[in-house]
C-alpha cells in the first residue's frame, strides 16, 4: 500500500467567481480564506476536508508572472484557463527531498521506465502565502520537469502549457496551519462532504497504458482495472485517517472526451467528492451541475465505515 497521499486540488478561478463565490459553491461547502501568496499576485480560499485534503479556488488577482520565475511554481498556471487545472500529492512520512528521490528512482527504473513520456520531478522550491491574522505559511513544492520522450504527444495535446501529472507538496510549517482540518467547523459541509473520492485523469487512447504506468511509478501504488472500462484506478491515502482515495487514469474514447482533451490539454478533467449517505437510497453519484465549471466536480456517496 502506497505511502503517497492526496494533498489538494487547484481549480483556477477568475476574480468575480472568487470575490462572489456562486450558490453551487456556497450552497454545498463551507468555503475558509486562505491568504494571499509570497512573490506574486494570486490569493486562495480553501474547501477543508476531514481526510485532511482540500480543494483550493486559486485566483491571480494581477498579472500572472512569467514563465521564467523559476523560483514561482505557480507560473505555470498563468496561461491555463478557469476550471479544474492541477492536484498536488504528498508523503508525510518523508521530507520533500526524500519523496522526489523515490519518485524519480521509480520513474528511471525497469523497462519502462517513465514510458517514454519524458517526465521526471526538479528540486524543491520554497512557497509562502500569509493568513489574514499574519500568520506565514511555509511549504515546499516540486513540480514535474519535462523532457521530449520516445512517446511524448504532439503540442496540440497541450493547450496553454503541459500539466499532464501532479506535483508534490510538503509542509514546513505545521500541516495544520495550511489545512485547518482539524476544526469542525470549517469541515462540516452542506453536502455532507468528507474527502476527495477520486481525480480523474483523461489521457490519449493510444497511451493510455503508458500514462498508467507513470502514474503507477508517481504514485507507488499497484494498477487496477476497471471492469468492462479503459481505464485503471490507483490507489492513494489521504493524510488523515484511514480512509483511501484514488487516480483514475482513463482513456478519451467519445467524441466530447476528445475535444475537452484538445480544448484543455492532457490531464484533469474530473473531481469526485465523497460525501456521507444522507439515508437509504438517492443518487450514488451525482454533478454540481449541467455546465461550466460545476460540471466536471461530482459527489459520490462514501462507502466507508
Amino acid at each position: 500500500m502506497t505511502s503517497t497521499q492526496q494533498d489538494h486540488v487547484v481549480l483556477l478561478v477568475d476574480t468575480p467567481f472568487f470575490e462572489n463565490l456562486p450558490a453551487w459553491v456556497t450552497d454545498n461547502f463551507t468555503v475558509t480564506m486562505g491568504g494571499y501568496h509570497e512573490g506574486q499576485p494570486s490569493r486562495n480560499k480553501l474547501v477543508i476536508f476531514e481526510d485532511g485534503s482540500y480543494l483550493e479556488f486559486f485566483n491571480w488577482y494581477d498579472q500572472p508572472p512569467s514563465l521564467d520565475k523559476e523560483n514561482l511554481p505557480m507560473r505555470f498556471w498563468g496561461s491555463k484557463p478557469p476550471g479544474l487545472i492541477d492536484f498536488a500529492i504528498t508523503d508525510t512520512t518523508q521530507s520533500a527531498e526524500e519523496s522526489v528521490g523515490a519518485i524519480n528512482e521509480r520513474l528511471s527504473g525497469g523497462p519502462e521506465k517513465d514510458a517514454g513520456l519524458g517526465v521526471r520531478f526538479g528540486k524543491p522550491v520554497a512557497g509562502s502565502r500569509k493568513k489574514a491574522d499574519g500568520v506565514e505559511i511555509k511549504w515546499k513544492v516540486t513540480r514535474p520537469e519535462f523532457s521530449q520522450g520516445a512517446n511524448t504527444p504532439g503540442a496540440e495535446l497541450f493547450a496553454n502549457g503541459r500539466i499532464d501529472v501532479p506535483f508534490l507538496c510538503h509542509d514546513i510549517t505545521p500541516r495544520t496551519d495550511r489545512v485547518p482540518y482539524k476544526d469542525e467547523k470549517k469541515t462540516r459541509h452542506p453536502c455532507g462532504a468528507v474527502g476527495i473520492a477520486a481525480c480523474e485523469i483523461l489521457v490519449p487512447k493510444h497511451l493510455h497504458a503508458e500514462y498508467a504506468s507513470v502514474y503507477c511509478k508517481i504514485l507507488g501504488s499497484s494498477i487496477q482495472t476497471a471492469a468492462g472500462q479503459n481505464s485503471h484506478t490507483l490507489d492513494i491515502g489521504v493524510p488523515e485517517g484511514a480512509a483511501r482515495s484514488t487516480v483514475v487514469v482513463r482513456a478519451a474514447e467519445t467524441e466530447h472526451d476528445v475535444e475537452r482533451m484538445q480544448e484543455r490539454g492532457i490531464g484533469f478533467s474530473d473531481l469526485v467528492i465523497a460525501i456521507k449517505p444522507n439515508g437509504p437510497g438517492g443518487e450514488a453519484r451525482r454533478q454540481l451541475g449541467p455546465t461550466g465549471i460545476e460540471s466536471t466536480i461530482w459527489l459520490e456517496t462514501f462507502k466507508g465505515e
